[in-house]
């Protein structure tokens, strides 16, 4: 004897089903159902409708951004030590300021220097003037001694 699969459909003795009510039922009559708990993306909908609450008023800085405050990039206890110096130590640090004395070395070979570097050469050599002057030293250049003999 073959066998035979079952079968969903109910037999001659199986109750009969209920016909669907098509009348309108109590639950679409009332609405949808209050759901519980947040909504979906309550996290990221709530800062923006705090903010858009608050800009009515005023603007907002960004959050994201950190301090304003300002950051020394020169150290406090070596820009002091700059202002300690003498005038005399001072002028000796410019002469022996080996990058300063390489640029003077390039300027006068007539070599074009860059802005940056012009820049460092002129402040610097306008503080050596400066100070020579404070000092009482002359800067000119004394070409009679190059003409004598000893």
């Amino acid at each position: 004897m073959t066998r035979r699969k079952k079968s969903r459909k109910p037999g001659p003795l199986a109750p009969a089903k209920k016909p669907k009510d098509t009348s309108v039922s109590v639950d679409s009559s009332r609405g949808k159902k209050k759901g519980k708990g947040l909504k979906p993306g309550q996290r990221h909908s709530s800062t923006a409708t705090k903010q858009s609450t608050s800009q009515s008023g005023s603007q907002q800085p960004d959050p994201r951004k950190g301090s304003r405050r300002k950051i020394p990039l020169v150290s406090v206890a070596s820009a002091a030590t700059v202002s300690q110096l003498t005038p005399a130590e001072e002028l000796k640090r410019l002469e022996q300021d080996e990058t300063l004395q390489a640029l003077v070395t390039r300027f006068e070979q007539g070599e074009e220097l860059s802005d940056a570097e012009q820049q460092y050469l002129d402040e610097k050599s306008e503080r050596y003037e400066q100070l020579a002057t404070e000092l009482g030293i002359d800067l000119e250049d004394d070409d009679d001694w190059d003409d004598e003999e000893y």
